[in-house]
């Protein structure tokens, strides 16, 4: 099989401030305290983004205490998106970014590997060839070294009982990186110390040895844990991840890999209070935990200075992060805010733009700010910081990659506290109101194709546009696409752009070769003798900061014969995909069906109307108005609809009667039979033959109709190896006048990527 691909991209920040975060959006003081003299950790491993077992890490980090951290391989870049047409790195940085809420909301911390979620896999076979193992263990050990856990829970057992391949190669990772980060001979370029895991645990789906109760009420929060979950894995909304709040006992299992202990408690054993440092931290700790007032929390803050001084002499891992804990806590307890804001969301490096910095002391411990340390910025004189009085300067800062982050430092009481920051860009949205995004370098340019696959479906030229954004003042240069040869040279394109935000766009006419497909085209700008290959893609939801992302400035150039009869297309969106900008380089118009269209207007001069990928389980006025579409094909028309997920909601897809079932075929090099070799849909107006089901990207499809009328037509076939075959993929059947397809076929990923025989087959579809 093929190895994984994706775009490389750099996330310009993926740890951001929070921003219109759902509630609650910090733990409670007392917890917070009652957490920092806990010495004990916990880190839970699985495969994706919402794999996580978030009650339990609500748990664990909130009722126990215990620092909690979730490791998650991939950033889901190979799932769905509900929300909007993102996929692979663009998707990623979006469940990253909702990965981050969540723990916000639970209380955990996040970690990641460079494991790329290549999609739905079924064995773990298929994920370890596709990864690169040596790699991600190392990750993993990576991780382990630096949180040093005590506990490891693997959310998967390693067998096919885990239904995702990538789900059971998380377990067995896993397992190697806890063998391999106690080895110092293992992975030593690290340079971080060997880490023992005292204990592992699997969670087993029914009964285990040992059981915690996830649904218990936690009344300084003013929830259960389950509730905290339910609130937490809502943030997934990229997944359609709406989850209930719900209340009462929920028992979770844990189930012992290797030595485990005698009693009930999972972590009985395992020193996790504060004397594990040192006695009169311990004590110290104890004493301010006792004499804490909500209504007055900076009381507490010479004790916990006290602390901190017990701490300095300790030479540990531990100890050292105690001390920036501590360093928080004693800035919580003083109703501090201290930050770095860059008064622009993104420059250029090497320019200067202004940073605002601003801190406030909310109480009436006498506090000093002794200066903030961002490299490339000027000293910033020490203040004194009065209770409740802002202390604000703005300097100009020479801008750095990668971005650094803002280090304050405080004098509180004889000690030396410092204080990281991110930089944050912070604006006033008009609906949303206060929010940050995270500070981003870009290059002096973007450089961006407008479809990422240009398809030539015929030998004729045809223009290709390539868009040029600036992203400092006065920019000006070269344009030029590198082409393979067998495509005739281009010339540079000369672009001057005045103002920073301002575009142009250059038009490249380009003559293909007979029959080529040259996967990467890149175009690159030349800006003051500096070549820039980059995009820059702004991506807004308002759920996540706005992310920044660069990607590379490439696009697939696919030289195939492409025929279609159907020219007015109608297109019924369904959870976002980039079918209607394909369906146009084949020639046709397309326009998208509003809903009032749909349930009232004329739909007798479209062609042929398709519907998006999960349409009738995001769209309810699609599911009310099925007969009228069935109309539409019954008086000539040509209705083509995009697989659906199984949902009771569903109801009826067509004018026959058929059930989606959830099987898959996740191998895109599974051999496709043809069932009905005389059926229209392959015979034209292009003759379709195995060579179109060649070079597919990521699977053949998924949720595959189980049952359905005999009315409707199996067209092709297909399946995993050692599974049964697949035939619903493409049913077809005459109604009335017209033609009615239903196919679970991945069209969304295929003809984005410009593979030549989606484009061919898809055609026929239309063309009925």
């Amino acid at each position: 099989m093929k190895r994984a691909s994706a775009f490389t991209i750099v996330v310009l920040a993926l740890w951001s401030a929070a921003s219109a975060l759902a509630q609650p959006s910090q733990p409670n003081l007392i917890i917070e305290l009652e957490r920092l003299a806990n010495t004990g950790s916990v880190l839970m491993i699985a495969a994706h983004p919402d794999d996580e077992h978030t009650a339990l890490l609500a748990y664990l980090a909130q009722g126990r205490k215990l620092r909690t951290g979730y490791l998650s391989l991939t950033r889901g870049e190979g799932g769905q998106n509900v929300i909007g047409p993102e996929k692979g790195a663009l998707l990623g940085a979006i469940r990253t970014q909702e990965l981050l809420a969540a723990r916000r909301i639970d209380g955990a911390e996040q970690f990641f590997t460079t494991a790329v979620d290549f999609g739905f896999s079924k064995t773990a076979e298929e994920s370890l060839q596709k990864w690169d193992r040596s790699r991600v263990v190392g990750d993993i050990v990576r991780v382990l070294r630096e949180f040093q856990p005590d506990v490891v829970l693997l959310r998967f057992s390693g067998t096919p009982a885990d239904g995702h391949g990538q789900h059971q190669a998380s377990n067995i990772l896993g397992r190697e990186a806890i063998e391999a980060a106690k080895d110092p001979a293992r992975y030593p370029e690290q340079g971080l110390k060997p880490w023992s895991v005292m204990r592992v645990f699997t969670m087993p789906r029914g009964a285990g040895a040992f059981t915690v109760d996830t649904g218990a009420y936690n009344p300084l929060l003013g929830y259960s844990y389950t509730e905290l979950a339910g609130i937490s894995r809502s943030q997934h909304e990229s997944q359609a991840m709406g989850a209930a709040q719900n209340v009462g006992a929920a028992r979770t299992s844990l189930q012992p890999v290797g030595e485990a202990p005698s009693s009930g408690d999972f972590i009985d054993g395992i020193p996790t209070g504060p004397a594990r440092l040192a006695p009169q931290f311990a004590a110290l700790l104890t004493k301010a935990i006792g004499a804490f007032d909500p209504r007055r929390p900076h009381e507490v803050i010479p004790t916990l200075l006290q602390a901190r001084r017990a701490l300095r002499s300790l030479e540990s891992d531990l100890a050292a992060r105690k001390i920036r804990e501590l360093d928080e806590m004693v800035a919580r307890c003083a109703g501090m805010i201290l930050e770095a804001a860059v008064q622009r969301p993104h420059a250029v490096a090497g320019g200067t733009v202004p940073l605002r910095i601003q801190a406030i002391n909310r109480s009436p411990v006498a506090i000093r700010l002794d200066g903030v340390d961002v490299p490339g910025l000027p000293a910033i004189p020490a203040a004194d910081l009065p209770e409740n009085s802002l202390v604000r300067k703005q300097v100009d800062w020479r801008v750095q990659t990668p971005v650094p982050t803002a280090r304050f430092r405080l004098l509180v009481g004889g000690e030396a506290l410092e204080i990281a920051r991110p930089l944050v860009y912070r604006y006033v949205d008009d609906v949303l109101g206060d929010r940050t995004q995270p500070f981003a370098v870009t290059p002096p340019v973007s450089v961006s194709f407008s479809e990422s696959a240009i398809l030539f479906p015929s030998v004729a030229a045809r223009e290709v546009p390539v868009r040029v954004q600036a992203y400092s003042d006065a920019v000006e240069g070269t344009v030029a696409l590198q082409l393979p040869a067998g495509w005739p040279a281009q010339p540079a394109q000369r672009f001057r752009i005045d103002k920073n935000g301002g575009a142009v766009t250059l038009r490249f006419r380009v003559t293909p070769p007979h029959r080529f497909t040259a996967p990467n085209i890149r175009a690159v700008a030349t800006v003051h003798g500096v070549a820039v290959d980059q995009s820059v893609v702004i991506v807004r939801y308002p759920h996540i900061p706005t992310q920044t992302v660069l990607q590379p400035a490439v696009a697939r150039f696919t030289r195939a014969d492409v025929k279609v009869l159907a020219r007015s297309v109608g297109y019924i969106p369904g959870a976002g995909d980039e079918v209607p900008a394909a369906l146009r380089q084949i020639g046709c118009e397309v326009k998208i069906i509003t809903a009032d269209e749909l349930a009232s207007g004329s739909l007798a001069g479209y062609d042929a109307i398709v519907t998006g990928v999960r349409a009738f389980n995001v769209r309810e006025d699609l599911r009310a108005n099925v007969e009228r579409l069935n109309e539409y094909v019954r008086k000539g028309g040509t209705l083509v609809v995009q697989y659906n997920t199984a949902d009771d909601v569903l109801g009826q897809l067509g004018p026959y009667r058929f059930k989606v079932g959830r099987g898959r075929v996740a191998v895109e090099e599974a051999p496709v039979r043809i069932v009905d070799a005389s059926s229209p849909v392959l015979r034209g107006p292009n003759a379709i033959s195995a060579a179109d089901f060649e070079g597919w990207v990521q699977e053949r499809g998924l949720y595959f109709p189980s049952e359905w009328d005999s009315k409707l037509q199996s067209v092709i076939a297909s399946n995993d190896p050692g599974e049964k075959e697949l035939a619903g993929g493409i049913l077809y059947a005459k109604h009335g006048e017209g033609a009615y397809i239903y196919t679970s076929y991945s069209w969304f990923r295929q003809l984005p990527a410009g593979v030549p025989g989606a484009f061919r087959i898809f055609a026929n579809l239309l063309s009925q």
